[in-house]
């Protein structure tokens, strides 16, 4: 090999560093600092900004984001010498708390302190729009450099099933949203950030449609006395959504039921339902279509029961493995789909082709919960707990109303004193993870 051979690969390496210790550089005066840039991949600012015109009438249920870019009060990385008990509680918006006064991981706290326990920590990890994939890397990256007792990972069966299996040998991307890996992210964490914030490579940047006045056109028909003056919202629907259905057809669908669909947006102080565009749509898209789809429970588990529960079984026990090779506990916490709610299942029976997809989810949700079972995983299935009660459920969007979040908080709050009960009496040993 001659030295000229040599001179373009090493030269091409160098200015490609030259390059990147720019980027970082540059990308250090607009991008969050750790922890922040690995939990939520936009700006704080621009999160609170939305969050405070959305709950304009309602200033009460404004969250306040703590320097993390996280929903809760200020916390430090290294364990404070006070804390006895510390948990960090990794999920999506369920854990979040959207439309709620408190958090689940608040009110937690909140049980710990009401029995006189001090010294006790929930903290909350929580970052809506993101799943497993998204979980494991924010475990590996953020939740066990902060020395957790136990962490509790929080799966709905609505949308973290998952399509792949965990493999750990598998390449990365070039570059893709924090903390999940990619070759760029490994090398240049804020370049990384920066990129995937401005593409919108996040779950969330990709998430929902951006139609200018949507938002408007929708919340100005809700207000409405009658769901009847439904023509505006199916011609927009229609040229923004479904341009080869009638407006006729999109009206039938959403008028079913007596217009409740209309009627759940009524303004209330206390659990606010919103209807937005990507609600809509999803329901005459499932409306409209054609493919296979049960209409019982019974059916649910014969067409979808094992659909992704090997997949989403893996990627928890990889976090298991993760977990226990820092000497830490994991809880799994399940939480199932609206279904549970006797409010909630009626008020979508008009529409069977989108509640069937409810169906389907909550076959999955408990064929995993008995798999992780029969694995010997520490599992908490919040089903137990929600099954039959009413009002848990916000109609709209399926989240967790006021209630369904404080009886979510009591079942957690004694789970994690179990499982500290538990590390008393026999200490997890750190251990190498297994492949």
């Amino acid at each position: 090999m001659t030295k000229r051979f040599w001179f373009w690969p090493i030269y091409g390496l160098l200015i490609l560093g030259v390059v990147l210790v720019g980027a970082e550089f540059i990308a250090s005066s607009s991008v969050p600092s750790w922890p922040a840039r690995d939990l939520r991949p936009i700006p704080i600012d621009g999160l609170t900004a939305n969050v405070k015109t959305v709950f304009a009438d309602t200033p009460e249920l404004v969250p306040s984001y703590n320097d993390w870019a996280v929903r809760d009060r200020p916390r430090s990385v290294a364990r404070p010498p006070d804390v006895q008990f510390r948990s960090v509680l990794v999920g999506d918006s369920f854990l979040e708390g959207y439309y709620i006064p408190a958090a689940l991981a608040e009110l937690v706290e909140r049980r710990w302190a009401a029995r006189g326990l001090q010294g006790m920590e929930a903290i909350n990890l929580a970052i809506a729009a993101t799943g497993p994939r998204q979980y494991y890397a924010r475990i590996k990256k953020v939740a066990l450099a902060l020395d957790p007792d136990v962490v509790a990972v929080f799966v709905y069966a609505g949308n973290d099933m998952m399509e792949q299996p965990f493999d750990p040998f598998s390449l990365p991307p070039l570059v893709d949203e924090l903390p999940a890996p990619s070759f760029l992210g490994s090398v240049a964490p804020r370049t990384t950030w920066l990129l995937a914030n401005r593409l919108r490579l996040s779950e969330m940047g990709r998430a929902n449609k951006e139609i200018p006045g949507e938002e408007a056109l929708i919340s100005e028909w809700t207000k409405q006395p009658s769901a009847e003056p439904v023509v505006k919202i199916a011609r927009h629907m229609r040229q923004h959504y479904y341009p080869k259905l009638s407006e006729e057809t999109i009206s039938e669908i959403l008028l079913r039921g007596d217009g409740r669909l209309h009627h759940a947006a009524r303004h209330r102080r206390h659990d606010q339902e919103y209807i937005g565009g990507w609600l809509l749509s999803g329901i005459i898209d499932w409306e409209t279509g054609t493919w296979p789809v049960p209409r019982n429970a019974d059916e649910a588990v014969q067409m979808n029961g094992d659909a992704k529960v090997g997949e989403t079984l893996s990627w928890l026990q990889a976090m298991d493995r993760l977990v226990v090779s820092n000497g830490k506990r994991l809880v799994i916490a399940l939480i199932p789909v609206g279904i549970v709610d006797p409010d909630y299942a009626e008020f979508w029976r008009p529409w069977p082709r989108y509640y069937s997809y409810s169906l389907s989810a909550d076959a999955r949700h408990r064929r995993l919960a008995a798999a992780l079972r029969q694995n010997g995983l520490q599992v908490v299935d919040l089903r137990e707990t929600l099954d039959g009660v009413r009002g848990t459920y916000r109609l709209t969007d399926g989240h967790w109303t006021d209630r369904g979040t404080q009886l979510s908080a009591d079942r957690i709050a004694d789970a994690l004193l179990s499982a500290r009960q538990q590390l008393v009496a026999a200490p997890v040993p750190a251990r190498t993870p297994a492949r």
